[in-house]
This record gives structure tokens, sequence and C-alpha cells, in this order.
């Protein structure tokens, strides 16, 4: 028998996006306004996060790489309370200037400014404690990457991260078992909860419509905590639907619910932050597993080739899978795991009509093909990779664009790194930060959302994550998303009480 629920605002989604807003609202709460938050995944405490990659597959959706059809490149994303705020590494950055004024005259925006949206950034980063750490964080896989940048001459700059009385254990991604990352599982949602914010765990929203949702609660995995109501389907009345599922789900949901004059643009103009890693073997003893793992990026290319370089650390079975080719020269390569120092190389994308969410045949798909000049970018960023650790003085370096295992010589990395080894299906790119799809803008045939996040044709029904962005962020989207969201609840706050 299906229930039904009754509220003034129904929140989808607890990451960056849904978490923020329940936050923000939760002040309602006091006068008398019922509001939830659904998540489609389980409600994980920190006890959980055991740093075991095998059991910490579970915190991900279809664990750990949702593929794209032309096998060009898998996202990563998160589907438990907390989204993918629970398994990243506390990155902050604020969006680069000029970005949202572009937006705004783009995309016929004149609501959104950018002294708006900067506005909220320094209030936020108060909130989740986001801070440049000091040089004491550096672990020998960050001295290694900032050595290789200054023996270049290229500038390395240091992540503003959000983190509070961190144990550097190096196993952010997988859950952080102190509660030291300040992401939405240990603030946003503990804040809206105390203020009177009802969690539902384990809910699968099967659509949407005006006026409400409807959808199946799940019974609650072992060892997870549980949410209130008992499994079922149930029917959600609610003045005010906000989908905040991230932009995997947040497209693929508007579109299996069929809303009447859904603008076309649903799902379309998907942008992924593609990004490879890569591994340098050392002649010290790197030990990346001990410390913190992401304290160094350089912008040396942002504006000529459209990446960045970050430092990284990878887990025993995320390396194995990094690394080209099976046998021999991977195993040796694994057996000096503690020589080893890691880079991510990630490409500023650009949106394209084709790049998609959609919804066939019953099941939702990702439709992204890498462009020439993104495919051109990871081939640089390779190579220049390459050029920090050989600088830091490293014996061999390995990347998937090699014509062979590993180059023992900066000079041979120009020949030994190449677009052709950039196969789909040998070379799985890899994202975890897909935006856009449910795009803001003024055109209801280019765009699915008005300023405030509104969804054309539906004002009831609104969208809060990273899938509202019209372009590519160009920078880890984790502030951009809650500064976004903030404002929706904003507007939100502003028509529930007049």
């Amino acid at each position: 028998m299906t229930r039904t629920l009754d509220y003034d605002v129904l929140i989808i989604g607890s990451g960056a996006g849904g978490g923020t807003v329940a936050e923000r609202l939760s002040k309602l709460c006091a006068q008398g306004m019922r509001i939830a938050v659904v998540e489609a995944g389980p409600w994980y405490r920190r006890e959980h996060f055991n740093m075991r990659e095998p059991d910490m597959l579970s915190l991900f959706l279809d664990r750990g790489a949702v593929p794209a059809k032309s096998f060009d490149i898998a996202v990563t994303a998160a589907q438990c309370v907390g989204g993918s705020t629970s398994v990243y590494t506390g990155v902050t950055f604020r969006a680069p200037e000029g970005l949202i004024a572009g937006w705004s005259r783009d995309f016929g925006l004149p609501e959104l400014t950018e002294a708006d949206v900067h506005s909220r950034f320094a209030r936020l980063e108060a909130a989740i404690d986001a801070h440049v750490p000091g040089r004491d964080y550096e672990n020998e896989n960050n001295r290694v990457f900032r050595q290789g940048c200054e023996q270049l001459g290229w500038p390395v700059k240091q992540f503003q991260l959000n983190i509070k009385q961190c144990e550097r254990c190096g196993f952010c991604n997988l859950g952080c078992p102190y509660g030291a990352k300040r992401g939405t599982l240990e603030v946003q949602l503990p804040a809206a909860l105390a203020a009177g914010v009802e969690l539902i765990p384990n809910c699968r929203i099967e659509c949407v419509r005006d006026g409400g949702a409807e959808g199946v609660i799940s019974p609650a995995p072992s060892g997870t905590q549980a949410g209130e109501h008992e499994p079922g389907p149930v029917r959600f009345n609610a003045k005010v639907v906000v989908v905040a599922a991230g932009t995997l789900n947040s497209s693929a949901l508007l579109l299996r619910s069929q809303l009447p004059e859904l603008s076309p643009a649903c799902g379309k103009y998907l942008t992924l932050h593609p990004a490879l890693t890569s591994f340098a073997r050392m002649e010290q003893d790197v030990r990346g597993w001990g410390g913190f793992p992401k304290l160094y990026y350089t912008d040396q290319f942002s504006s000529s080739d459209h990446y960045y370089i970050e430092t990284a650390f990878y887990f025993p079975f995320m390396t194995a899978r990094s690394l080209p080719g099976f046998g021999a020269e991977p195993k040796r390569f694994m057996q000096a795991y503690s020589q080893l120092a890691c880079a991510l190389t990630l490409v500023h994308d650009e949106p394209a009509e084709h790049n998609a969410i959609r919804w066939e045949h019953g099941r939702r798909v990702l439709d992204y093909r890498l462009s020439v000049a993104s495919k051109t970018a990871l081939v640089h960023a390779q190579r220049s990779a390459g050029r920090i650790y050989f600088g830091a003085g490293a014996l061999e370096y390995v990347s998937l664009l090699g014509k062979r295992f590993s180059v023992s010589r900066e000079r041979e990395l120009d020949d030994a790194i190449t677009l052709d080894a950039l196969v789909p299906g040998k070379v799985v790119v890899s994202s975890a930060h897909p935006m856009g799809g449910c795009r803001m803008g003024k055109d209801p045939a280019t765009s699915v959302t008005n300023a405030w996040g509104q969804v054309h044709g539906h004002p009831s029904v609104v969208v809060a994550d990273a899938s509202l962005m019209p372009t590519s962020s160009k920078v880890n989207p984790y502030l951009t998303i809650m500064a976004l969201a903030d404002r929706v609840a904003e507007g939100i706050e502003h028509r529930l009480t007049r």
C-alpha cells in the first residue's frame, strides 16, 4: 500500500546541493514548515568507513564507475547520505573570476551576478572550515610534486581544504572515519536535522511532478542508520520539490518524470572535467598513503592548454587499474608501490549539445564523447606531469597514453605519449566532476531552469546541484555548487514566506 507524506519542501539528494538547501531552509521549521531530505543511498556513519577499498565501493553509484556508452570516459559519483562530499578530498575552490559574469552575459541571466555568488563564498567557507593548511601537511608525495614544479619554474599553488582536526590518514576518497572532512555529512545535515528537517535514506524517487514526487523506500543495509519510515512505496506531497540528486541523476529524474513541456535541452550540454592519473617511481620511499593526499596544483597550462595538474594518491586497486597493460611490467611497478608518486591531470572541457544524460529503455545513459580539444589537452597534460616528476628525479614515469609501459627519460615523453594511444575502451578516461544537464538560461529551447533554479514551466520544481551549471566550472566545483544551492534556497525561502 502506498503511503502519503506531506511536506512544504521535499529535497531530493543530500550532497553539496541538497545539504546546503536543507540547512538554509531549516530555520523555517521553527515556523511550522515541514521539510524532508530524501536520499537514494544508505546513511553511513563514521564507524562504517574502514578504509578498505572493496568494502567502500558500496559508497559509490554503480560501485564507482558509470561508463559512457562510447567508453570514452567513466564517471565516479557517490550514492550515500552526504553525496560525493563523503568521498572527496575536501578541495574547496572559489569559482574563477569572470565565470559567473560569463554565465550571466551569455545565457541571459541578469539576476545571476558575480557579486551575488561571490558574496556567499566567505560565509560558506567559514561554515565548513575551509582554509589553506600549513607546510606541515606536506608529505613526500606532495613534496616531490612541488619540487618538480619549482625545478621547471612552474607555479605551484596550495588547495584550500575544508578539514578540521585531520588525522592525515590519506584515505579521504573512502570516507573519513574521524569526521575531519567538513562536508555535508558532518556540517549541513546535522545542523538541518537539529533544526527539525527530516532525513529519509534509502529512498529512490521514481518521478517528480508539480506538487510532489513518488518513490520507494528500501530496507537499510546492515550496519547503516535506518530512517523512521518503513520500506515500501511512498507518495510525497510538497509545495516545492528540490531536485539535487547530482548531475548523473537529476536530468534522468526529470526526463523519466515526463513533465509537460520539459525543455528539449534537459540532460544536454554535459561537462565532466576529463581526467587521467599518472605515476612516477622515485628512488626514495614516497609512501603516499601517509599524510594528506592532495595539497598542491599547478595552473601553468590552464589558460593556454586548458588543464590543471594536481597531486593525488590512490589505493592499491585504483593504482593497479590505472596502469597500462597486464603481466610482468605492471606487477613489477606495483611491487614498488611505496616509491610511487601520483598526479591527476584534469581538463577544462566545453559544453556540447550531444554530450548528455539520456533516459533510454528505462535506464539512465551517459552519452559523452571526448572532443579533439580535450584529447589534445590530455596528451599535453600527461607529458607535462612527466616533466614535473623527472624534474624531481623520477626513475620512470607511467601514463595510460604511453606507447610502452614506462618512460625513463624526459626527452622521450613527446614521442612516447601520443594521441594514438587514446583509444576508447582501451584507455578509459575518468571524471569526478559531472556538471550541466539542467543548465540555467533564459531560453527554454537551450536551458532547463531560470536563474533561481526553477524548471521552465514548472516553478514549484527547482534544481539545486551541479547540473545547473551552463558550462564547466573550470575548477573542482564543490564550493560553486554550494553557492548556487544557497542562492536557490534563498529564492525558495522568499516565495514560501512572502
